[in-house]
């Protein structure tokens, strides 16, 4: 049975289905009618045919799983599920009238910061309460945040679509978990740079991180990542930086600017600590919710004054899982000696308090000890140890001045470094004056040894018109592959194999 088929049938004998609301790629939601207590519903299926994939019927009905195990206000609240007679599953939610945020930034533009900050909390609410429960959303995006009317908040948000959520639990009781490592999920424009290099282990932070850009959104009009295609997306978010939010939108309170940067730092422990850290930063811009949140406002503050006093040594979004490590701060060594000092002194009082008053003449009084002065790091530093789940990564290059760059990101050459271990694809490019440069893909899920020979541009005389032109040898540089481990590998093997696409969860618009 088509879509479209199906107005006017009843499900379960109890779910009059009244209109097509929408339909995408996997299903589509109709306006349903119960008729036995004459409530207005949605129902959402999965087309027919997936429903003999085991995998994307478990995450369908993840979405009516998650939002019953998490049951908060700000999230729709799903009532039934079921399969129809053609094996069509589906889901009964509450119906939702109003816009979602994709919408509102569609129709209006650049947001302000107090309803932006309305709604963020309202959404972060939801997505605390989610990971109390152990459940990351992974696809969080503008079109999964719904804003009805209610009682006297024309934005109450509700928050939609946990289908690819992950449930901690259901990854540690031996079932099989829905994605397979180096699988990437979600919408591409929000992910974590983890969740784009393919992780599985992901934390909530990478919903924090999928929340900044969100907000980045709705404060400056624009996305900070774009690129024409997906790969070129995905390697933009794992190796460069956004436009800063204050430069698109010069009006931003500085302390706002902060806030996104820190949601969307590039390493997860530079991010908030959860969802609340991040809420209180926001609650000052909603009238009336200050006062009611002051003392979790003052703590998480604070925590968010330390991170951000102790990464502004460093690049804003500086790689730090990608083999380039990050200036390591200063800041608790200095916190160490000041705190040496003040040790000191309250020691020097206890002793003076302690010599017996009047016996104890002022001039007499022992000197405080000369504070400490903190040493300068070590100006040769001890290489860093591989851990277990790194591979190690070796590139050289000829010429001697070629430039090699891995993700975009630009190295020695020589070069070695430590990765995380992956089967996402990596660019390297190698490139030199006059030569014919290399581009290519490689995954890092071994150790490996790199060797580029360039090979020089080749200028010809042009018969017909006398002009010197520049033509590429037909055959590519050398390159050159060595595991850590030696092992006899057959010549068909140092082929580059064709890489099949990687499976995403969405209608790629590049597609």
């Amino acid at each position: 049975m088509s879509q479209g088929e199906r107005v006017g049938t009843v499900l379960d004998n109890k779910y009059e289905l009244v209109s097509l609301l929408g339909e995408g790629g996997m299903g589509a939601v109709y306006e349903a009618q119960h008729r036995l207590i004459n409530r207005r519903l949605a129902v959402k299926f999965l087309h027919p045919q997936y429903a003999n994939n085991d995998e994307v019927v478990t995450r369908f009905q993840r979405e009516a799983q998650a939002a019953a195990k998490i049951g908060h206000e700000n999230i729709i609240e799903i009532t039934d599920m079921g399969t129809t007679e053609d094996d069509a599953p589906y889901i009964v939610m509450e119906y939702l009238e109003g816009t979602d945020v994709k919408g509102v930034l569609e129709q209006e533009g650049v947001q302000s910061v107090e309803r932006t900050a309305h709604i963020m909390i309202q959404a972060l609410s939801a997505l605390q309460a989610a990971h109390d429960a152990h459940i990351i959303h992974r696809d969080l995006k503008p079109e999964n945040i719904f804003l009805i009317s209610k009682s006297s908040n024309p934005d109450y948000v509700k928050l939609l679509d946990f289908g690819i959520s992950k449930f901690k639990e259901l990854e540690t009781d031996g079932q099989k978990a829905l994605t397979q490592t180096g699988t990437v999920l979600g919408t591409p424009h929000y992910m974590s740079p983890e969740q784009a290099r393919g992780e599985q282990n992901l934390t909530p932070r990478s919903d924090i991180y999928a929340m900044g850009v969100i907000m980045y959104q709705m404060l400056t009009g624009h996305l900070p990542f774009d690129a024409p295609n997906y790969n070129a997306l995905l390697i933009k978010i794992l190796t460069e930086d956004p436009p800063l939010p204050e430069t698109l939108n010069p009006d931003l309170p500085e302390d706002i600017a902060d806030t996104i940067k820190i949601a969307m730092a590039r390493d997860p422990e530079e991010r908030f600590v959860d969802c609340d850290e991040f809420k209180s930063r926001l609650v000052n811009y909603v009238p009336g919710m200050a006062e009611s949140t002051g003392a979790l406002n003052i703590v998480t503050h604070r925590t968010a004054a330390v991170r951000r006093t102790q990464t502004m040594t460093a690049t804003p979004l500086e790689m730090t899982q990608s083999g380039i490590s990050t200036r390591k701060s200063k800041l608790p060594l200095l916190l160490g000696a000041a705190a040496a000092v003040v040790l000191a002194a309250v020691i020097g009082i206890v002793a003076v308090m302690s010599g017996g008053g009047d016996e104890q003449p002022a001039e007499k009084v022992a000197e405080p000890p000369k504070p400490v002065v903190a040493q300068p790091e070590p100006t040769e530093k001890p290489k860093e140890m591989k851990q277990e789940n790194q591979i190690e990564l070796t590139v050289k290059a000829e010429p001697a001045d070629a430039v090699i760059t891995i993700d975009g990101a630009t190295v020695g050459n020589p070069y070695s470094g430590y990765f995380v271990k992956s089967k996402v694809n990596r660019s390297i490019v190698v490139s030199a004056p006059g030569y014919q440069g290399v581009s290519e893909m490689v995954v890092f899920d071994k150790d490996l040894s790199l060797s580029y020979e360039l090979e020089h541009e080749v200028v010809e005389e042009n018969a017909d018109d006398q002009k010197a032109t520049k033509k590429r040898r037909p055959h590519r540089a050398k390159k050159e592959t060595t595991p850590a481990v030696k092992e006899e590998t057959p010549a068909a093997e140092t082929k580059p194999s064709k890489k099949p696409r990687r499976k995403i969860d969405y209608a790629d618009p590049w597609g």
